[in-house]
């Protein structure tokens, strides 16, 4: 058993090694790109399981042409070499001149699908039977014909949150025969933004000093009565203020305010004792629902501070800097937080 172990392990060291190997070379020979042309440089050529067998056959048949000395033998032996060549040829013509580019992203978090998105051109011919697809993961298949272009979104499963740099893509083919494979392995220099798992549990929320009634959110509410609008298709029957109707003529409804609830703050310190990447998922499951429930909310994290506000581009900025946190990448979070010394300690909130 020893024997056995020591053999597994020194063959797993070698197959890193060559991995690590052929990842340099790739990186030395297609270095990353905003958009990349498939050409002689790029593109790798072999024959696939049915290619060998149609090689062994075509031997086979020579070899029993040459035996039995039967010209019609060494006639179809010779046909199927030429078949063979041409189809080499069509095979990388297949996906010559093809040029992909970096395509807009859309964020994921931890544990799901980043949406990566690459758009196709094609060149001066027809391109079919085009496979494209991640180490490991199933292909997409698509045609471009007619000098056309396409965009298209890859999924991509996401474990780790931050900036991902979507992993070196493969783009291949085997048309038109299927006894060759072209393929090529494209580095598109595109990144996508990873948001923190959103994980449930409960949290002292806090408010902010200061009293009153809160602020106004027009037109959101069912509190208190705000005033007569115009009717429009998709109101609901209940609001329609039919005493005016009956005055004037005309369909008015009614609209109502409400009052958000104080400011909350959600903090770091709150979840004191627990590691980094729990924190993160628990403020991330916070953010979420305090943005859903339309609530002003700010974050504080050791070293930046994003005041109270609602809405759909405030819950993005506090997931971005959920996401970036500690990883040393400002992600343009600059321009909307209030940054303190890293060193500031944010308590608990009561």
């Amino acid at each position: 058993m020893p024997g056995r172990r020591e053999e597994f392990f020194s063959a797993l060291g070698l197959r890193r090694k060559l991995q690590q190997c052929s990842a340099g070379w790739l990186n030395r020979r297609l270095p990353r790109s905003h958009s990349a042309t498939l050409n002689q440089r790029r593109i790798f050529i072999l024959p696939t399981r049915n290619g060998l067998y149609f090689l062994l056959m075509t031997v086979v048949l020579f070899l029993g042409g040459i035996n039995y000395a039967n010209s019609l033998i060494l006639l179809v032996a010779l046909m199927l070499v030429s078949l063979f060549l041409v189809a080499i040829l069509h095979t990388y013509a297949n996906l010559s001149g093809l040029t992909l580019e970096s395509g807009r992203t859309q964020p994921a978090f931890v544990g799901q699908e980043a949406a990566i998105g690459i758009r196709l051109h094609s060149g001066r011919r027809e391109h079919q039977s085009i496979q494209l697809s991640w180490p490991g993961l199933l292909p997409q298949r698509l045609d471009l014909v007619d000098n056309a272009s396409c965009a298209i979104k890859l999924l991509l499963p996401v474990t780790q949150r931050g900036l991902c740099r979507p992993p070196r893509l493969r783009v291949e083919s085997c048309y038109p025969l299927g006894l060759l494979r072209a393929w090529s392995w494209v580095a598109l220099d595109s990144q996508c933004l990873v948001y923190p798992q959103a994980i449930e549990d409960s949290y002292p929320l806090r408010d902010a000093r200061g009293g009153g009634q809160g602020e106004r959110l027009a037109q959101q509410g069912s509190d208190d009565f705000d005033g007569l609008r115009r009717y429009q298709d998709g109101d609901n029957p209940r609001r329609i203020a039919w005493k005016s109707y009956a005055r004037e003529g005309r369909l008015y409804t009614k609209v109502f305010a409400s009052y958000s609830a104080e400011a909350h703050w959600l903090e770091w310190g709150a979840y004191a004792g627990m590691a980094q990447e729990a924190r993160l998922s628990r403020l991330c499951y916070w953010v979420l629902r305090l943005n859903q429930q339309q609530r002003r909310f700010g974050l504080r994290l050791p070293g930046v501070e994003l005041p109270p506000d609602y809405g759909d581009p405030h819950r993005l900025r506090c997931l971005k800097a959920l996401a970036l946190y500690g990883l040393g990448v400002d992600g343009g979070l600059a321009d909307n937080a209030v940054t303190r010394a890293p060193s500031s300690r944010v308590e608990p909130s009561a």
